[in-house]
């Protein structure tokens, strides 16, 4: 749907771990089992890594004894009745730490193949803490070739969540509900650059039976924040669309605080002010403007 492409919604990417590039055979180091029954008291005050503290190398992982490990992912939930979240993911784990250790034990590899060149590709790499069966902690570096590629991949241990922390709302419970975006371009007031002018006719492509509809409103005439959203029935759907099918208005319009979107799912969809000429902005090719009728908007979208 076009209307989702130019959302402003941010979006949050939970850290991986690289993709796999160059093997490394290293001696299995001898670790003593983890006590999975004391790995919550072990982990409890031990911070994720956040990109502050200091990343030691695979000489001082060897000489540490890991029995646990913590790590934090960022992702998104939703609440019930609270919308969606961005979040932060505590997790620990206390099976398969040798494993994981002998990872961060190996060295990293600093020759290039002759031929050889770096692609420029950014690595989201899961960096955990491994915590030994006193308490103490310490953050692994991980082991890379020349051009910073994660050499193999991060074993796969089984994480446990022990928290989830809301770090910002994203989309509230009501725009949810309505199927709404929190924030959207304001097209027809060419938020998205020059509009070209329609002789008249639908704006969306395919006409859809039933539409949902979302209204924002805007301060700047950039970005319109969302009010209210709803769903329309086929015969309302049919009078609002066979309603935005004018001209584009001739002369200046005046840009409205108000606008709504008309969209089906996961189909493109059309930009209509609630208010002064009325303008549509509908995307067919390039983004066009139209008009709409005042008398029918208002009927069914209010003002």
């Amino acid at each position: 749907m076009r209307i989702a492409l130019v959302a402003l919604i941010a979006l949050v990417v939970a850290a991986t771990a690289g993709c796999a590039a160059t093997s490394v055979v290293t001696t299995p180091a001898s670790h003593p089992p983890p006590p999975t029954d004391s790995a919550p008291v072990l982990t409890r005050h031990v911070p994720c890594f956040d990109g502050r503290q200091r990343l030691v190398g695979p000489m001082a992982v060897r000489r540490f004894h890991a029995v646990a490990a913590v790590s934090c992912i960022d992702g998104e939930r939703i609440y019930p009745g609270h919308g969606q979240w961005s979040v932060r993911v505590r997790r620990i784990a206390a099976v398969g730490i040798p494993a994981l250790q002998r990872y961060f034990e190996r060295p990293s590899r600093r020759d290039q193949p002759k031929g050889h060149m770096c692609l420029d590709v950014a690595h989201f790499i899961l960096t955990p803490v491994l915590v030994d069966a006193q308490g103490r902690s310490l953050a692994p570096r991980t082991p890379v070739d020349i051009c910073g590629t994660p050499l193999g991949k991060l074993p796969n241990v089984p994480w446990h969540v022990v928290s989830v922390r809301k770090l910002r709302l994203m989309t509230s419970a009501a725009a949810l509900a309505a199927h709404c975006a929190m924030e959207i371009k304001d097209v027809p007031a060419g938020a998205v650059g020059p509009l070209q002018p329609s002789p008249g006719g639908s704006l969306i492509p395919h006409t859809p039976q039933t539409v949902n509809v979302c209204v924002f409103r805007t301060e700047d005439f950039e970005v319109g924040r969302f009010v209210r959203g709803f769903s329309l029935d086929r015969t309302k759907t049919r009078r609002l669309l066979g309603g935005l099918t004018g001209a584009a208005p001739s002369g200046d319009c005046a840009n409205q605080p108000l606008f709504a979107t008309v969209a089906a799912k996961d189909e493109e969809g059309a930009w209509v002010e609630l208010g002064g000429c009325f303008r549509v902005a509908g995307f067919t090719g390039s983004y066009v403007v139209g008009s709409a009728n005042p008398s029918v908007v208002r009927s069914i979208l209010g003002g």
